[in-house]
């Protein structure tokens, strides 16, 4: 019976390298899925900005405070196997930066 287990990776790079490295590892591409926690609206930390204008001061242009994908949030990594295979992709997340946020796996 497959399970999943879920971690979560602080940017979008290390997520990425993480999703490769069980690829690289014979892992099902259907069986790994990374979310992101920012959206379209901006981060989902800190949702304040200076300004769009470079002028004003502190200020800087749009496309640097709103470029996709360097918003503030991270990663959530969902990987779905059997105990074996979980096993194994916990030492890869863990390798990435991966952690378990559930407090329920906290001794």
């Amino acid at each position: 019976m497959n399970k999943q287990i879920v971690r979560v990776i602080e940017n979008f790079e290390d997520a990425e390298r993480a999703r490769q490295a069980l690829l690289d590892a014979g892992f099902d591409r259907e069986g790994i899925d990374i979310t992101h926690t920012g959206d379209e609206a901006g981060p989902s930390e800190a949702n304040f900005t200076v300004g769009d204008s470079p002028h004003a001061k502190g200020g800087t242009d749009y496309k640097d405070v709103f470029a996709p994908g360097l918003e503030i949030g991270k990663c959530v990594v969902t990987i779905t196997g059997d105990e074996a295979q979980l096993q194994r992709a916990a030492e890869i997340l863990d390798y990435h930066g991966g952690k378990d946020n559930d407090p329920a796996h906290r001794h």
